[in-house]
């Protein structure tokens, strides 16, 4: 069962916790699925990737990819419960250090499969492939949330 905000408040840190990130990211297979992710991880990219705009996220980052930097990240990214998710992440992020190492260790992997990805994708297809997929918008909803973008 996908566990919501509303069953427990922590789901989302509970499943970071769990989740595995100790493999080193391995190159996508079908530019997809890093950190080779199951269970847990599987359930929380599944919940994010529901609660972020599909057409709002592959606009941010293709304009991010074209050099714009400003006033990209936000409210319309999310839907209503992917806002407050969000705000959620980033209350936690700055007063839990453990989420904090958590949520760093992710996108500092992500971040690692997307510059193996990147090698060789000379117009940022499937760069951008990564980063709208379910896993990207996990990166997307994490690394905003911790200030990563700004």
């Amino acid at each position: 069962a996908v566990q919501t905000r509303e069953s427990g408040g922590g789901w989302l840190s509970d499943l970071l916790a769990r989740a595995s990130f100790d493999d080193a990211p391995q190159p996508p297979r079908a530019a997809a699925r890093p950190v080779g992710t199951t269970g847990a991880l599987d359930s929380l990219t599944l919940d994010v990737a529901r609660m972020v705009d599909n057409a709002a996220v592959a606009e941010l980052w293709r304009r991010y990819q074209r050099g714009e930097k400003g006033g990209l990240f936000g409210r319309r990214l999310y839907t209503p419960q992917g806002h407050q998710t969000f705000e959620e992440i980033r209350r936690r992020y700055r007063v839990d250090q453990e989420f904090r190492g958590t949520v760093d260790h992710y996108v500092r992997h992500f971040e690692e499969l997307l510059v193996e990805t990147s090698r060789g994708d000379r117009d940022g297809s499937k760069a951008l492939d990564l980063l709208t997929g379910d896993a990207g918008k996990v990166y997307t909803m994490l690394g905003h949330a911790a200030g990563r973008f700004e």
